[in-house]
């Protein structure tokens, strides 16, 4: 092997926390300016020391832009703008996120990257 760890078929990357805790959680949607680049998306998340400790914040992969009609004929067909999972993950570790983590729901299959203020509680 080259350094690499083989994935076994039937297995899966990390879950995202319980839809219960999700509830709670400050979610954030990205504009496309801020997804240009690093620097851009990590000032668009609020500073974790301003957050309570243990605060959940959860980046979604779609885009928040405007709505328009052409933005909902493309969304019906599966087709919205995302931002990749590294910009968000590497967003919420420069800004000094805690416990980062990315993974797809299992129910409703939405690409979620997440990361806590100050750590967990």
């Amino acid at each position: 092997m080259t350094g690499r760890r083989a994935r076994r078929p039937g297995t899966h990357g990390p879950l995202p926390p319980p839809a219960a805790v999700r509830a709670t959680a400050r979610t954030i949607a990205l504009a496309p300016a801020d997804a240009q680049d690093l620097a851009s998306a990590a000032a668009a998340l609020p500073d974790p020391d301003e957050l309570p400790p243990g605060t959940l914040v959860l980046l979604p992969a779609e885009l928040r832009e405007e709505p328009s009609i052409a933005r909902s004929v493309l969304a019906v067909f599966g087709r919205t703008r995302t931002a990749t999972r590294v910009l968000r993950c590497s967003a919420l570790v420069a800004r000094g996120y805690m416990d980062v983590g990315a993974g797809t729901d299992p129910v409703t299959r939405a690409d979620l990257v997440w990361g806590y203020a100050g750590g967990r509680a």
